[in-house]
């Protein structure tokens, strides 16, 4: 999601410069509050009114594209493109590149992207278009990896050996039917999965190291020999529902609890306890988790989660899973949520 800040930032800056009425203010500052849903609804009323007004056109294409409405947006954004050629078009082509993509229509994902670099209309847009182009395969230093796709996963391989290929996919194909065996989530589209042979390559692309997740795009990084299952259920859990708040306590503890990885987290947890001599706060870790290290964090969240499973059951776990916040959690769980917390930290505590 971070990629979808700083564009969003980047483009309510626009939006601020090229204000024209108090309408479009108004319009305007509903999209920079992040009430897309209230956006629409005042974005569309103008266009009732008129319909050719490029920055209602604008706005609901990139308030339905920051929902999820992909398909919706398409039409609104390629609107824009035909109609000006200005700061809105780089942003539509952006915009419209990222909706093409989460439908599976590559080719013109890579397409708008390409024009919106080409264009370079703002400096903000071309980078934003850029950053996207590398996250989603489509720059050019993708071009010679291998593309392979089994039932539910589209593989990119970089410099692997066919042998090595067949394994990975055979094995990630496995895990994905294994893991959503749970969740039964209906993916949008096939998980791409892009993987890596060279991390330093990878750190060196995104000022990031390996691996991450991005649902909204059914897409994963990894390099190849990390867990089968970690980054997958990222895609998968997120898409079994609507989701509304994530906790890195919840939604990294699920990734951990389906790796599909035959490490012991409670023995990792207490070999980090031993030493750091730090005991476990798992209301504080759960406000406010990248106050905390990753080697204690990851571990403990996965094995958290696990007892949640264990007390509480699939279903209400599932319930729960949208909205991970701990007060979700106290209305889902009840009283019992607690308890759980007061036995895992005395567990490691003692």
């Amino acid at each position: 999601m971070k990629f979808f800040s700083v564009a969003f930032l980047l483009f309510v800056c626009a939006l601020y410069a090229n204000a024209q009425n108090p309408q479009v203010d108004e319009l305007n500052q509903l999209f920079v509050s992040k009430q897309f849903d209230q956006a629409i609804v005042k974005a569309r009323e103008i266009l009732a009114n008129d319909s050719s007004n490029v920055d209602g056109q604008v706005v609901l294409g990139r308030s339905l594209t920051a929902t999820g409405d992909s398909k919706e947006a398409i039409p609104h954004l390629q609107f824009v493109i035909g109609n000006t050629g200005s700061w809105r078009k780089a942003w539509a082509l952006a915009d419209i590149g990222s909706c093409y993509y989460r439908i599976g229509e590559y080719e013109q994902s890579k397409i708008a992207l390409k024009a919106c670099i080409e264009l370079n209309a703002t400096q903000n847009a071309t980078r934003a278009a850029r950053r996207l182009s590398l996250i989603l395969g489509s720059d050019d230093f993708f071009a010679t990896w291998t593309i392979q796709e089994t039932e539910h996963i589209r593989f990119h391989f970089q410099d692997m050996e066919e042998t090595q290929m067949q394994a990975f996919m055979q094995s990630r194909e496995a895990a994905f039917v294994k893991i959503n065996r749970f969740f039964n989530s209906t993916i949008s589209k096939k998980i791409d999965f892009f993987v890596w042979n060279s991390r330093e390559d990878a750190k060196r692309v995104f000022g990031a190291d390996l691996g991450f997740a991005r649902p909204e795009y059914c897409l994963v990084h990894s390099h190849f020999e990390q867990t089968r299952g970690h980054e997958m259920t990222h895609v998968i859990s997120n898409s079994s529902r609507q989701m509304l708040l994530r906790t890195g306590l919840i939604n990294e503890g699920t990734a951990v609890c389906f790796d599909l990885s035959a490490r012991n987290e409670e023995q990792q947890v207490l070999d980090w306890i031993a030493a750091n001599k730090q005991p476990v706060n798992l209301k504080d870790i759960w406000t406010d988790f990248r106050k905390y290290p990753t080697e204690l964090t990851y571990p403990l969240s996965g094995f958290f989660v696990g007892e949640l499973l264990d007390r509480f059951g699939k279903d209400k776990f599932l319930a729960f899973f949208p909205n991970q916040t701990y007060e979700n959690a106290q209305a889902v769980f009840g009283d019992e949520l607690d308890k759980l917390i007061s036995e895992t930290e005395n567990k490691f505590n003692q």
